[in-house]
């Protein structure tokens, strides 16, 4: 065999397609699979920018890639994403490398199927910038410490980053700008965090960005993102404030670790730099911006001290009666009758929606629902025989083999509050094991505990929950019902979710229900309950609040008679 032959065959052996690229991204030659893979013949494709045959979203990627690759470099292979001629998106593995001296690169794409590469799918993308979205970069984050699983060692940092500017820089640049900027900032953080570096980038809101990559990276990304400003010709450069969190200086477990980032995450998301300065303490006199946060022990102790402290109030108002319950009834939207009270909490006197984030955070939800539920069963003990209440129980504890036992033991040991104890369950974190959720939930409806799916078309995952599992009410969420009497799109989707409960033969409740041409709609759309301050604010005790809705003819002025027990 000529040696030709044999560096040909050898090539083929790993790539579909073979390329050289000059340093204008302009292709020189191609061999192979171009028809396949492009639509192409090998001869068309020579003259043609390389860039024309990706997708747009990956295109600053790889000139960013192969512009890093030195002399004898040779780059990480990278799954990216080929624009067939016919319209269809071809997914490759790019390979790349650059040969001592020459202008020229040697470039190669190996088909895969879209499930081998690593690539999140298109729900959890953003999708001006194709980084994670908020949600499924925590949920990367998270992972990348979760204890019995092999730590990656391209995630042994989380850096944080925050363009105090860029809102200000967009305003006055066109769509296209405005696009392209947005796409070069993604091709940066996909650059050093992306799939197949094992590292991962987030956009976490419109201005502040996340990487789990080495903390080396955390002053090359800066100043990568700073010069895009220049090669776009913008008027102001990009201000970039980043803060670096090591998780392995926290001396932590991984549990504690993850629990630890995540609320950091969360923090940061929601405020800013500022908000993880807090944490961990304000940078030493003559650090950057981007200095390593999380290197000292100094630093590390003041984040946990943070977090320990709200993990010790987030206790103390557990065990110092600090949590209240309140009760907001559910009726039948024809008769008026009540059918159950929700059970909501309340710390001190407050919603507690940050202090439910907080709690799976840092890993306490469980004590949180298990404190609920003990409350709720307690009332049952002394409130009317007709009052049912329907407790809420998070994602997260449905998904502990503990919590769900010691609930069980606890239900079996009252079969008295069966048919008068419901459990919602609520969305705030994902179920993992969905036939595990499947076979406990189905526990509980077996001891006579009916099932409810909270918040239902808000997540995806709702829909998978459905798909998934078995359910006696659905809860519709209350920004549906709140618009479908102002916008047709909003009630012919409410309308959709009532015709898929019909078919799946489950009981429909419509969440805040607040005016009586909402209460018209959905019964003519046959609705069968709902709740709102149309028909009572929550209750300090469990009671029966029935409403007259026997006078209900059109909605103008009219409200409804409420008939407490007892009156």
């Amino acid at each position: 065999m000529k040696r030709v032959e044999r560096y040909l065959g050898f090539a083929f052996a790993n790539a579909d397609l073979l390329m050289e690229v000059d340093g204008d991204g302009v292709l020189r030659f191609a061999a192979g699979a171009a028809l396949a893979l492009t639509g192409f013949s090998d001869a068309e494709l020579t003259g043609r920018a390389l860039g024309d045959l990706l997708v747009p979203a990956d295109r600053a990627l790889v000139r960013r890639l192969l512009d890093a690759l030195g002399d004898n470099g040779r780059g990480v292979p990278r799954p990216v994403r080929l624009r067939h001629r016919d319209g269809r998106v071809v997914v490759c593995v790019l390979a790349a490398y650059r040969m001592l001296g020459s202008p020229i690169l040697n470039v190669t794409f190996c088909q895969v199927a879209a499930s081998q590469a690593g690539l999140p799918v298109p729900a959890d993308i953003d999708p001006a910038t194709d980084l994670l979205t908020p949600a499924a970069f925590a949920r990367a984050a998270g992972d990348s410490v979760v204890p019995g699983q092999p730590e990656p060692p391209a995630r042994s940092a989380m850096t944080l980053l925050e363009m105090n500017n860029l809102p200000a820089i967009r305003t006055h640049l066109t769509a296209r700008a405005d696009s392209q900027l947005m796409t070069e900032m993604g091709a940066v953080f996909r650059q050093y965090g992306g799939a197949g570096t094992g590292a991962v980038a987030g956009r976490l809101a419109d201005n502040r960005f996340g990487v789990m990559a080495p903390t080396s990276l955390a002053d090359q990304i800066t100043r990568d993102i700073a010069q895009i400003a220049a090669d776009l010709g913008l008027d102001q450069p990009i201000a970039v404030d980043a803060r670096t969190l090591d998780s392995d200086s926290f001396g932590l477990s991984r549990a504690d670790r993850s629990r630890l980032l995540l609320h950091a995450l969360r923090r940061f998301a929601e405020a800013g730099v500022g908000a993880v300065d807090m944490l961990v303490g304000q940078p030493e006199a003559g650090q950057s911006g981007a200095g390593q946060l999380g290197a000292g022990q100094s630093a590390a102790a003041g984040f946990v001290k943070d977090a320990v402290g709200c993990l010790a109030r987030l206790r103390d108002d557990l065990g110092g009666n600090r949590l209240s319950l309140i009760y907001e009834p559910i009726v039948d939207l024809k008769t008026g009758r009540m059918h159950h009270l929700e059970v909501l909490s309340r710390f001190n006197g407050d919603r507690p929606g940050s202090v439910i984030t907080l709690a799976e955070e840092l890993g306490v939800i469980n004590d949180v629902d298990m404190l609920v539920c003990s409350l709720a069963m307690k009332e049952l003990e002394t409130a009317p025989a007709d009052i049912i209440l329907a407790v809420n129980l998070s994602a997260v504890s449905v998904g502990s083999d503990l919590f769900m036992q010691s609930l069980m033991t606890q239900v079996r040991a009252q079969p008295g509050l069966a048919g008068r104890l419901m459990f919602e369950v609520t969305e705030t974190g994902q179920m993992g094991d969905l036939e595990r959720a499947r076979n406990v939930l189905g526990a509980l409806r077996r001891q006579g505990h009916p099932i409810c799916l909270d918040d239902f078309g808000v997540g995806m995952a709702s829909f998978t929950y459905i798909r998934s599992l078995d359910f006696d009410h659905v809860k519709l969420d209350g920004s549906f019902i709140a618009r479908m009497c102002v916008s047709k799109r909003e009630e012919a989707i409410v309308s959709g979710m009532l015709a898929l409960c019909r078919g799946l033969g489950v009981t429909a409740i419509a969440e805040h229900v607040e005016n009586p041409e909402q209460l018209l709609r959905l019964r003519g759309l046959g609705c069968a309950m709902g709740q709102g301050w149309l028909f009572s604010k929550g209750m300090g005790r469990p009671q029966r609040r029935d409403v007259d809705l026997r006078h209900l003819s059109r909605p103008s002025g009219w409200q409804p008679t409420v008939i407490d027990a007892g009156r």
